[in-house]
């Protein structure tokens, strides 16, 4: 191989060795005398079938192995193996979490003695609710500047694996536990246990104030950046956390914490537009945008730190956002979504006058609350929405409004609970008025779903080009391509903070619904169309 004089000689040899070694066990060296044949060849043709057999030698490899074909999409698009990537792909998105093999290890985080108890008692310190929140609000984790590996910890090359694909994210070295990839990891970990800690005390402020929806709204409101309709729903966010409903607590917390940092960087006069600039339109910044803008927003450290690690999508930090609002993660634990009502609760108060006392501390001590105490019946029951009044008289007539709201029957499992949770969340927006915009999301969400099961190759491509390449296909119609683009865009919107919840009767709320249940029938049932059959070139693919 040192003298390309050798190469003609070295060709046979090499296709030799490569069909000798292709039994089971052996599959090792037929790729690498694989890839040194495709060292000699000399043209283009050559050269591509050479990169053909050794992505198959690559996918015997792996069904003899392990099964899981995780690092074979690489050599497949490096090579420009259009179908053979395409192949990996499905292969892959069928993979389900329980089939991969890898062993999950766990190492124990003792907290501090009197570590949870010291953060209750910060609370019980308060003498109002207002003091109290405002505390939580304007108290950081301990953030490490420092990247100290413990002593006995390996150090192993591994791989990291998102499980919704699974799709490999990057390799990693052996030395990429030291210096800034394993600070990631110590700052990580600060904020899992200072969410610990704030769950104990907004669970504390529960239980000695007892807080209303509309005590909550009144003190979320006060500064000039902190709408009421907007807080409303945040007000809705804590006590759904306190009812044991994360889901609905994030759903409703996430869009509302943006929302308040846009304004808040408007009102420094900081901006948060991007202008038209050729193809590109103009927009409203969202929320990777915003985060940047921190340090102009003049917050003390940590919190920039704090924001960017919960909310940012860059390697190392915990992306909670687009993995809640993209549905790619199952229910995220109480304390994480302690952590994103605290940082909401941040983004409106720092910098803030705190709140002059309202009321006496507690003279005595009042029972504790369970977290799930709206199981167990301790907890008020549900007032019902005042607004909701202008369209039903009472809570039996929501049953009426979403009588017309039927799963539709054969749809994946996953899509029809969605439908189920939207139909019921509509129905309870007699409580909640915001639930009925929440219901719609919901109802988009399961129309991604059935759109990502009838779409081949859709992989994590986002709803647009999903509804786009369902057009295409013909699997769509103009009228239901048109109904998703509105749906998509209305969801960007809520999403973004751009719109409020409060918008929707109940009854506008179940025709929206119906037509979303129904196009989602429709499109579980529909066929593609073919493409047009157009005469190719077998040798280039063109």
């Amino acid at each position: 191989m040192a003298s390309k004089d050798n190469w003609p000689a070295l060709h046979a040899l090499l296709e030799r060795a490569a069909d000798e070694y292709c039994g089971e066990g052996r599959f090792h060296y037929r790729v690498e005398f694989l890839e040194e044949l495709r060292r000699v060849v000399r043209t283009d043709d050559e050269r591509r079938d050479v990169n053909e057999k050794i992505h198959r030698a690559r996918m015997e490899l792996a069904d003899s192995s392990t099964g899981l074909r995780k690092l074979l999409a690489r050599h497949a698009r490096d090579s420009g193996l259009t179908d053979a990537l395409n192949e990996v792909r499905r292969t892959q998105q069928k993979i389900g979490r329980d089939e991969m093999p890898m062993d999950t290890i766990r190492t124990p985080v003792p907290l501090p003695p009197g570590y949870l108890e010291a953060a209750s008692a910060a609370t019980d310190s308060a003498g109002s609710m207002e003091e109290a929140l405002h505390s939580i609000a304007t108290t950081p984790a301990t953030m490490s500047d420092s990247a100290t590996l413990p002593p006995g910890l390996l150090s192993l090359p591994t791989v990291n694996i998102n499980p919704n694909g699974p799709v490999v994210t990057r390799t990693v070295e052996s030395d990429s536990t030291r210096g800034d990839g394993f600070l990631l990891q110590q700052q990580v970990v600060a904020l899992e246990v200072h969410g610990l800690a704030v769950e104990a005390q907004l669970d504390r402020v529960r239980d000695r104030f007892r807080p209303t929806a509309e005590d909550l709204t009144l003190f979320l409101a006060r500064p000039q950046h902190a709408v009421e309709t907007r807080m409303r729903g945040l007000a809705r966010a804590f006590e759904a956390f306190w009812e044991g409903d994360v889901d609905t607590a994030l759903a409703l917390a996430l869009p509302r914490l943006e929302g308040i940092l846009r304004r808040r960087l408007q009102a420094a006069d900081i901006g948060v537009i991007t202008h038209a600039n050729g193809e590109t339109i103009g927009q409203v910044q969202q929320l990777g945008s915003l985060l940047d803008k921190l340090d102009e927003l003049g917050f003390p450290e940590p919190w920039p730190l704090v924001l960017r690690t919960v909310l940012g999508n860059a390697e190392g930090q915990m992306n909670l956002r687009n993995n809640v609002l993209h549905d790619l993660v199952d229910t995220p634990s109480r304390h994480r979504t302690a952590l994103v009502l605290q940082i909401a609760l941040a983004v409106i108060f720092l910098g803030e006058q705190p709140p002059a006392a309202t009321a006496p501390a507690d003279s005595g001590p009042r029972t504790p609350l369970p977290w799930n105490a709206a199981v167990d019946q301790h907890l008020p029951f549900p007032v019902p929405d005042p607004r909701t009044h202008h369209f039903v008289t009472q809570y039996a007539d929501m049953h009426d409004v979403v009588a017309g709201l039927t799963v539709p029957s054969g749809i994946p499992q996953s899509a029809a609970t969605v439908l189920h949770t939207t139909r019921e969340l509509l129905r309870h927006s007699y409580f909640c008025y915001e639930f009925s915009s929440v219901a719609l999301l919901h109802a988009l969400i399961a129309m991604e779903i059935v759109l990502r099961a009838k779409i081949p190759d859709s992989g994590t491509k986002p709803l647009n080009t999903l509804i786009r390449q369902g057009n295409e296909s013909g699997l769509l119609t103009e009228r239901q391509t048109e109904f998703l683009h509105d749906g998509r865009k209305l969801r960007n919107r809520i999403a973004h903070g751009q719109r409020a919840h409060s918008v929707m009767p109940p009854h506008w709320g179940a025709g929206m619904l119906t037509t979303s249940f129904a196009l989602i029938s429709e499109v579980w049932a529909a066929q593609p169309t073919p493409p047009a059959t157009i005469g190719t070139d077998e040798g280039t693919g063109i």
